[in-house]
Order: C-alpha cells, then sequence, then structure tokens
C-alpha cells in the first residue's frame, strides 16, 4: 500500500519499492500494489504485479464512501500480508486488519527535521510515525543508522525492527567500454530532493572550485532532474540533464560524486554509483546505508579534492572498471536486499 506508485523510472523512493517488489516476486510472492496515485500505470511493474487504484479523490476532495470501499478492500481475506509504505500512506489503513502489517520506515523525517531545527515540522512527523508505528507488526529500514534514529524518535517502541538495505539490479549495469582518457568527474540524481539540492551545492562551491586549483583540466558533469539555474556554476562543471542510459554515461568517468548533505534514510544513487566502474567518492549521508562498500568516504571539500585529484592523475593506470564494482553487482543485489522483507513474510504470513 503506498501513495505513490512503484516504478523502475521513477524516483528513487518509486525505484525502490518496484525493486523490492520484482525481487520478492522472484522468491516466490504474489504481489498486489495498491495506490491511490492517478497517471499511467508503469508497465515495468505491470510486468511482476498486480495493480489497484481506487479513485479516492474528486476534484481534489477526498469522498469518505470510496475510502470506506477502500478499506474494505483491504481486510479482504485473501491478502496474507501487508506492507504499508511509509507513515504517509498510513490513511490507506484500516482500523482493523485480519493480515500481518509490515512499516517501511526508510526515511525518519521526525529525526530529519529535528535535526535541521524545523521542529514544528518534526513534532507532525513523529506523531504521524508513532500512529503508523502502534498499527504495525513490524517496521523495517534501509540503515543501522536509519534503525538509530527511529529508536531515539521513538524509545517506547517495541515494535519488531530489522533492516532491508539498498540493492542494485546487475540487468540495469552491463558491462561497458570503459575509457580514462578525459579527466572526467560524473554525478548523478533528483538534485530537486533537498539533501541532493544541498550536497550539489555543497559540491559545486566548495569542492570543485579546489579541485580544479589542483586539476586544471577536470571536467564535471551533472546528470537527473531539478538542478535549478546552472548560469553561473563554476568553470569546468555542466548539467546535461536526464541522460537515457547510466552505465554508458558514466563508463568515461574516472570518479562518480555522491554528495549528500542533512540527508534522510539512504539514496538509491550511491548503491548505483558502485556498479558505474568508477572510482566512488561520497558524503557520510550517501553512503550511511552500505558501509562496507569500498568508496571513499569523507565531509571535508579539502579532503574531496585531495582524493579526487589524485584518481584524476592516476586515472590511467587504475583498473577500468574498479573492482568495487564487481563487488557491488555481487554483494549488493535487489535479491539480498529483499532478503529480510522475505524472511519476515514467511515467518509471519498466514499458510
Amino acid at each position: 500500500m503506498s501513495v505513490e506508485v512503484p516504478d523502475r523510472n521513477g524516483q528513487g523512493g518509486q525505484r525502490r519499492q518496484y525493486h523490492q517488489i520484482k525481487a520478492l516476486v522472484a522468491l516466490g510472492h504474489s504481489i498486489t500494489v495498491l495506490s491511490p496515485t492517478a497517471g499511467a500505470a508503469p508497465t515495468d511493474l505491470l510486468a511482476v504485479a498486480s495493480l489497484i487504484r481506487p479513485r479516492l479523490h474528486i476534484r481534489g476532495r477526498r469522498v469518505p464512501l470510496a475510502l470506506a470501499r477502500t478499506h474494505r478492500l483491504v481486510t479482504d481475506p485473501r491478502w496474507d500480508g501487508i506492507v504499508l509504505s511509509h507513515p504517509g500512506s498510513a490513511w490507506l489503513l484500516p482500523e482493523t486488519v485480519r493480515a500481518p502489517v509490515l512499516l517501511d520506515m526508510h526515511n525518519v523525517m521526525s529525526f530529519w527535521h529535528r535535526a535541521a531545527g524545523r521542529h514544528e515540522e518534526s513534532l507532525r512527523f513523529e506523531l504521524l510515525e508513532a500512529e503508523a508505528i502502534s498499527r504495525s507488526d513490524a517496521v523495517m529500514t534501509c540503515s543501522q543508522v536509519e534503525t538509530e534514529r527511529l529508536r531515539s524518535m521513538h524509545p517506547g517502541m517495541d515494535t519488531t525492527t530489522f533492516i532491508a538495505p539498498l540493492g542494485i539490479d546487475p540487468s540495469e549495469w552491463p558491462s561497458q567500454t570503459y575509457s580514462r582518457d578525459r579527466a572526467l568527474v560524473a554525478l548523478f540524481g533528483n538534485w530537486g530532493w533537498e539533501p541532493n539540492r544541498r550536497g550539489l551545492e555543497w559540491f559545486r562551491n566548495e569542492v570543485w572550485p579546489a579541485t580544479r586549483l589542483r586539476s586544471p583540466d577536470a571536467e564535471g558533469l551533472v546528470a537527473g532532474t531539478g538542478a535549478g539555474d546552472t548560469r553561473e556554476w563554476p568553470d569546468g562543471l555542466r548539467f546535461v540533464g536526464r541522460v537515457e542510459n547510466l552505465a554508458a554515461f558514466t563508463a568515461e568517468a574516472a570518479v562518480v560524486a555522491v554528495p549528500v548533505v542533512e540527508g534522510v534514510g539512504a539514496p538509491l544513487k550511491f548503491g548505483e554509483a558502485l556498479a558505474t566502474g568508477s572510482a566512488v567518492i561520497a558524503t557520510p549521508d550517501a553512503a550511511s546505508a552500505l558501509p562496507s562498500s569500498g568508496a571513499y568516504t569523507s565531509a571535508n571539500p579539502e579532503e574531496w579534492a585531495d582524493w579526487i585529484h589524485r584518481r584524476l592523475e592516476g586515472r590511467r593506470a587504475e583498473p577500468a572498471p574498479s573492482p568495487i564494482r564487481a563487488h557491488a553487482l555481487a554483494e549488493f543485489t535487489w535479491m539480498r536486499a529483499a532478503a529480510p522483507i522475505d524472511g519476515w513474510l514467511r515467518m509471519n504470513v498466514a499458510t
């Protein structure tokens, strides 16, 4: 159950949901997605799962009878288990359900807002999270860091908690013809998401000028959406918009950078960066879900600039692809990432 439709070609949260569903289907589960979101149904999702899209709003207003019908659908005995995608979807859940409920707490929003000093927003999300937790049989997070944040905001919770980390789909990252002729640094992501926006601003203002001082021939290419006004960007750094093939886009990059500042949850793009075949540098907020990744992690812009300079200077001597690619594609697959969800379902759903 989700207020957003899982979508292989969507934003990070939608992609994560899609890949979790695909992996669970491969592990033997039958999945039905219930989402009231309008728009065209993603064909990739329909290839692996059923989709129910109740119409709950007319002219922007919620229709009580329509929501009541949806609640009756959720209580149908055909469902063996319910996965509630983040607390913001909890209103889709009726007061009483037959099946065990697993709550996805990928982003502990209350902690994020509190850390940023947004206390009213933090309290609002804390109440929303507490309500969703109280109506769930278990909670899954994306990392040990996010689990600790969850427990700090809800110290009295006694609900079972486990970690379902991020994954990589090897089919999305086939081998390329790797080149290190250019002193190229690549970045990609949804730059409209606040932690990514802050990360890109930090990289643009603090890391890139220091990098160019050390490596005057360095090129920086930024792919994705939501970068805003790029006319005043420093020399050598260029926004190229959305690219259709990230594997091909990054094949010439000596370095892929993943700057996330004051982040929440875990960015899907960090796992994908590991699969590019480039050397990877990330901020701690970007790398928290996969601590054994092999990426260089720092929050210091001078350390970033030094590390990037060394990689660019020695790029022709270093293996292409980087060894962390093979490690990531073997160890961080979505099948492995979904295994804890599969284990919980098999232990708790009706048989």
